[in-house]
C-alpha cells in the first residue's frame, strides 16, 4: 500500500453468587503477541474467576461496580428453564472490580429489577439515576423490550417509575442499549423493520426533558446482512466497538471498532487476541484501557464466559525533514501535529538536520503543519495506515512566501 502524502503512524442490595474466588488465569503469552491487529490495540486477556457453566455477560459499571448479565440461580427469582437456551432465564448481578480490573464477589443486583423474564443489557445516564434496561417478552424470551427506571432519590438502591419507551414494540426485539458518556445518545440493537439484515445498531437522541428521538440506523459501513449487536463506545467516545457475525468475521459474532468522530470507516476486526471461530460479545471498557467481553469458546466452563482484557495502544513513528523547493533542509522550522479536530497533540522545533519525529497512533485522522519564517506555512491532512516496520518517512516542502512586490 503507498504511504499516504505526510505520512503516519500508526497506529443496592446483593446475595452471594459464587462461594470460591481464585486468582485470573493469562491467557495471551506475551512473548508471542509480536504483530498488530487491525485494531491498533495489542490486547492481553485473562479468565475470571466467575466464570460457571451458566451464562456470564459483562454489561455496564454502576457505582464502581460491574452488573453482570447471568442465568446462575443462586438467590434469584427466576422460575423455570429458557427453552431457547436450556438454561434458568438471566437475571442481573453486581461484582466489586479490584484495581487490576478483576471482578470478583458475584452478588444479586436488585429484586425490583429481576423478575421471572430474562433480564437483559443494562445501561446507566452519566449521573447514575437513570438506568435503561431491556426485558423479554413471557411468551417469546428471544424477544426484548426497552424499559427506562428512575433511582429514589436519597435511597440506598431503590428503583422506581419504570416504564417502557415507546421505541418498544412487541412485533420486534430491542437488545444491548448503551448510553453515551455525555448523555446525549442512547445506542441499542433492534430488528425492527428497516434493517438491513437480522439485527442492526441504531443510535437515537436523548433530549435534556429525558425523551428520546426517533432512531438512526447507523447504516451500511456498519451494519451487515447478518447480526450486529452489543455497542459500546471507546473512552474517549470516538470509536465504537460492537460484535458482529459479518465483515470478515473469524467465526460466529467477531468484536470490531470504527471510528465514528467524524465520519463511520470500515470496521476492523479486533485480532485473534480477542476473537475466535466462536462468538465473542459484550466488550465494554471499564477505564480507558481495561475491560471485560464474553465468549463461549471451547476451552471455556460453559456458555458464555467473561474475560478480562488490558489493551495498549501501539504507537509507530512518523518521521521526516522539512526542506525547501531545492530539498535544501529548512533548521528551526516548526512542525505542529493536531487531530481530524484540530486540537494541537504536539509540536517541535526541528535542529541543525531539520529533522521531525511523532509519536501516532494506528487509524487515526490527523494534521499537520510547517511553518518558517520567510516561507508559506504548510498544511496536509491525512489518514494512518499499518505499516511492518512501524515508521512513517516523509519529506515536507515549504514554498518560499511571494511578497506584493514580487508579484508580477
Amino acid at each position: 500500500m503507498k504511504a499516504p502524502s505526510l505520512a503516519v503512524l500508526s497506529l443496592l442490595s446483593c446475595m452471594v453468587f459464587s462461594p470460591t474466588i481464585s486468582n485470573d488465569d493469562f491467557i495471551n503469552d506475551p512473548n508471542r503477541i509480536d504483530e498488530l491487529n487491525e485494531s491498533g490495540l495489542e490486547f492481553y486477556v485473562y479468565n475470571s474467576a466467575i466464570n460457571t457453566k451458566y451464562t456470564e455477560i459483562p454489561s455496564a459499571v454502576f457505582r464502581d461496580k460491574l452488573i453482570l448479565v447471568s442465568s446462575k440461580k443462586i438467590g434469584g427469582l427466576g422460575n423455570g428453564i429458557d427453552k431457547y437456551t436450556n438454561e434458568p432465564f438471566s437475571e442481573l448481578f453486581c461484582l466489586d472490580i479490584d484495581a487490576y480490573g478483576s471482578a470478583e464477589n458475584p452478588l444479586f443486583f436488585s429484586r425490583i429489577i429481576n423478575t421471572k423474564n430474562n433480564e437483559g443489557q443494562v445501561t446507566f445516564s452519566p449521573d447514575e439515576r437513570t438506568m435503561y434496561f431491556t426485558r423479554s417478552l413471557r411468551d417469546n424470551s428471544t424477544n426484548y423490550q426497552l424499559y427506562k427506571i428512575t433511582l429514589e432519590e436519597d435511597s440506598n438502591g431503590n428503583w422506581i417509575n419504570e416504564v417502557k419507551l415507546p421505541l418498544s414494540d412487541d412485533s420486534y426485539s430491542i437488545e444491548d442499549p448503551y448510553v453515551s458518556k455525555d448523555g446525549t445518545e442512547l445506542y441499542f440493537s433492534s430488528n425492527m423493520p428497516g434493517s438491513f439484515g437480522g439485527y442492526d445498531l441504531y443510535v437515537a437522541k436523548i433530549n435534556p426533558d429525558g425523551t428520546i428521538e426517533e432512531p438512526m440506523n447507523l447504516g451500511p459501513k456498519i451494519n451487515t446482512r447478518f447480526d450486529d449487536k452489543f455497542p459500546h463506545l471507546s473512552w474517549d467516545g470516538r470509536k465504537l466497538f460492537f460484535s458482529s457475525k459479518g465483515h470478515n468475521a473469524i467465526g460466529g459474532y467477531d468484536i470490531f471498532v470504527s471510528s465514528i468522530s467524524e465520519d463511520i470507516k470500515t470496521p476492523r476486526n479486533l485480532g485473534r487476541e480477542v476473537n475466535s471461530e466462536f462468538d465473542e460479545v459484550g466488550f465494554m471498557f471499564i477505564t480507558e484501557d481495561k475491560g471485560f467481553f464474553a465468549s463461549n469458546k471451547s476451552e471455556g466452563q460453559g456458555s458464555y464466559d467473561m474475560y478480562r482484557f488490558k489493551a495498549n495502544v501501539i504507537y509507530q513513528q512518523l518521521q521526516g525533514t522539512v526542506v525547501d523547493d531545492n530539498h535544501i533542509p529548512l533548521p528551526n522550522s516548526t512542525v505542529v501535529l493536531l487531530d481530524a479536530e484540530g486540537k494541537e497533540l504536539d509540536r517541535q522545533v526541528t535542529g541543525v538536520d531539520a529533522h521531525y519525529n511523532f509519536k501516532v497512533k494506528a487509524y487515526e485522522n490527523y494534521n499537520i503543519k510547517a511553518l518558517k519564517n520567510g516561507f508559506a506555512p504548510l498544511e496536509s491532512r491525512f489518514s494512518s495506515y499499518q505499516t511492518e516496520e512501524l515508521v512513517y518517512k516523509e519529506v515536507l516542502k515549504l514554498s518560499p512566501k511571494v511578497s506584493a512586490i514580487d508579484k508580477p
